[in-house]
């Protein structure tokens, strides 16, 4: 019975550190994993350049890295969500946009301490920490981030974007 209780002793404890380690690499993952945005409205992807700043909406072309984000470590709660910053797997930097207007531009820059890089990506929407939502424009190819004032003016299918995951 004594070698039962040690055999058990040791065991369990093993158990429970494999089952955190297993948990904590998911989470690991799923924070690290490479996703992917379609605007609804056109069928479009959220891209960044390689080699500039710039950020549209192009093809959803499997064979183009410049399509592929990653979501930050860093968070900061408002409104009942939490948001991160949104990472462009082609230039290492995050998306960015300023609150200058209802209709702001879209841009990455390196990530630092700016509220303006941190977004959520729930109910197929790109918000920001300041409510602004993440949109395509009516030519096709430019982003923008607008508030909740002109969506009234603008078709709301502009507003949704599809998350998709490796």
């Amino acid at each position: 019975m004594s070698s039962w209780r040690t055999s058990l002793r040791v065991a369990v404890p093993a158990g429970a550190t494999a089952l955190l380690l297993a948990a904590g690499g998911t989470l690991s993952y799923a924070s690290a994993a490479n996703w992917t945005y379609m605007n609804d409205y056109e069928g479009n992807c959220l891209v960044a350049s390689a080699t500039t700043d710039k950020v549209w909406s192009d093809t959803c072309n499997d064979a183009l890295s410049t399509r592929n984000w990653h979501w930050g470590s860093a968070t900061q709660d408002g409104f009942g969500y939490t948001f991160r910053r949104l990472v462009s797997n082609a230039n290492g930097d995050c998306l960015t946009t300023d609150w200058k207007s209802q209709n702001n531009a879209v841009w990455t820059s390196p990530c630092g301490g700016s509220g303006q890089q941190f977004w959520n990506g729930d109910d197929n929407r790109l918000m920001n920490l300041w409510a602004h939502q993440l949109r395509t424009s009516d030519n096709g190819v430019a982003i923008y981030s607008s508030t909740a004032e002109v969506t009234d003016q603008i078709p709301i299918e502009r507003f949704v974007w599809w998350g998709a995951h490796d």
